[in-house]
C-alpha cells in the first residue's frame, strides 16, 4: 500500500505477516542447529565443558579460548549472533522507543517495509545456515579414497 507507520503499529504489521513469522522461526531453528552442530565439533575436539544449553555467544567464546575457531570464523559468529540475538529480543523494544535504532531501521517506515524486514530474516537464516553447515561437515566422518585400480 505504501502507508506511512511507526512504533507499535508497524511492530503488529510484522506480528500479523505470515512471511516475517515463518522467516523468524526459521531464524530461531537454524540457530539452533548452529549450536546442535558447533557442540558436536567441539566434543569431537576434546572440549569437555557441560556444552549443552549454553548461548550462541558463549559457545563462541569457548571456541576462541580453545583455538577452534580462526578470526575469520569468530567475526561472521559474532556478527550472526549479534544480529539474532537483535532480531530476537529487540524488535518489540526498538518499536517502543525503548533502545536506538542499529541493525534494523525504525524510522521512515511504509506498510510494505515488512517486506524489508522479511528479507532481514531470510538473509539471518541464510548466513546461519551457511555456518551451520561448515561445522556440520566438519563433523561428517571423512570416507577415505580408495586406491585401487
Amino acid at each position: 500500500k505504501g502507508n506511512a507507520t511507526k512504533g507499535l503499529e508497524f511492530y503488529n504489521l510484522l506480528l500479523e505477516s505470515d512471511k516475517f513469522t515463518t522467516e523468524l522461526g526459521k531464524v530461531n531453528l537454524v540457530a539452533g542447529k548452529l549450536e546442535a552442530e558447533m557442540i558436536l565439533y567441539y566434543s569431537r575436539k576434546g572440549v569437555t565443558k557441560k556444552l549443552v544449553g549454553l548461548t550462541l555467544g558463549r559457545l563462541i567464546e569457548i571456541g576462541k579460548e580453545n583455538n577452534l575457531l580462526d578470526k575469520n570464523q569468530i567475526s561472521a559468529l559474532k556478527m550472526v549472533c549479534n544480529q539474532r540475538n537483535y532480531f530476537i529480543h529487540n524488535i518489540y523494544s526498538l518499536f517502543t522507543d525503548s533502545i536506538d535504532e542499529t541493525i534494523l531501521p525504525k524510522n521512515n517506515l511504509i506498510d510494505t517495509d515488512v517486506i524489508t524486514y522479511t528479507d532481514y530474516a531470510w538473509k539471518l537464516k541464510d548466513n546461519l545456515e551457511g555456518l551451520a553447515q561448515i561445522f556440520k561437515e566438519r563433523n561428517e566422518p571423512i570416507t577415505p579414497v580408495s586406491r585401487n585400480g
